[in-house]
């Protein structure tokens, strides 16, 4: 930790203790915040509103890097591993316990479960995860993501499907700067859904996925969506999308 990065104070992926907490619970949020999101570090020693370096003395520096990883061993669950070491800054030391991004997500505190104990990390804040968050993360623990999942109770027909396609080149022609770009724009067909994760194929069948109920506005899905197209023609997408209903 150099002092640079201590005046550019807390964010997504720092939070600075003034000390050791009695209770392990203050700071074990934080940990697993950086477990769901890109990891971060947590600088014990560091006062967060000053930025002033407090640091620890020598006769409890080992006892309170034991206290943490017991605290993390016992809290967490699935198990987080941190990487505590010492730094020196301003001739004081300090204790720097490293979360990695995991990978077995959702990470929550065992006292409150699953429910009420899935944190995340917004700018450079902890915050308890929502139910939309959760299903996220659990989404990305088994290397899947919400609009790759199949949209349940959402029927399509070819046609449906062929008007998605005409759609985007329309739109992605729409959005090109100039009619040479409008040239270079692409036929976008089944295959090409699929490979984005639109379709899902099953037994010769394509089905929709939550990303075509985001893309058509239908399944209960609110959304805004754009659609441009890249250097080599193909149609390229960007939005954002509000859940409110479609199934998992």
């Amino acid at each position: 930790m150099t002092i640079e990065e201590i005046l550019a104070g807390e964010s997504k992926n720092v939070e600075f203790k003034e000390s050791l907490p009695e209770k392990s619970i203050k700071y074990m949020k934080s940990v697993v915040a950086f477990a769901n999101g890109t990891g971060g570090k947590i600088i014990f020693g560091i006062a967060d509103k000053t930025r002033e370096v407090i640091g620890f003395d020598k006769e409890v520096m080992f006892q309170k890097m034991d206290a943490i990883a017991n605290a993390v061993s016992d809290s967490c669950e699935p198990a987080i591993i941190p990487d505590i070491t010492l730094q020196t800054v301003d001739g004081k030391t300090i204790i720097v316990v490293e979360i990695s991004e995991g990978r077995q997500r959702p990470y929550y505190i065992k006292a409150l479960g699953k429910e009420g104990g899935v944190y995340v990390r917004v700018a450079g804040t902890t915050r308890l995860a929502d139910e939309y968050m959760i299903k996220e993360l659990m989404f990305e623990g088994s290397n899947r993501y919400f609009d790759q999942a199949l949209c349940t109770g959402l029927n399509i027909t070819d046609g449906d499907i062929d008007a998605l396609c005409k759609a985007m080149k329309e739109q992605a022609i729409k959005n090109a700067p100039n009619e040479e770009q409008k040239a270079l724009v692409k036929e976008v067909g089944r295959q090409q859904l699929r490979s984005w994760g639109i379709l899902i194929e099953r037994d010769g069948k394509d089905y929709p996925s939550n990303a075509y109920a985001i893309l058509t506005g239908r399944g209960g899905l609110h959304v805004a969506t754009q659609c441009g197209v890249k250097c080599d023609g193909t149609p390229q997408l960007s939005g954002s999308w509000h859940h409110t209903g479609c199934g998992i």
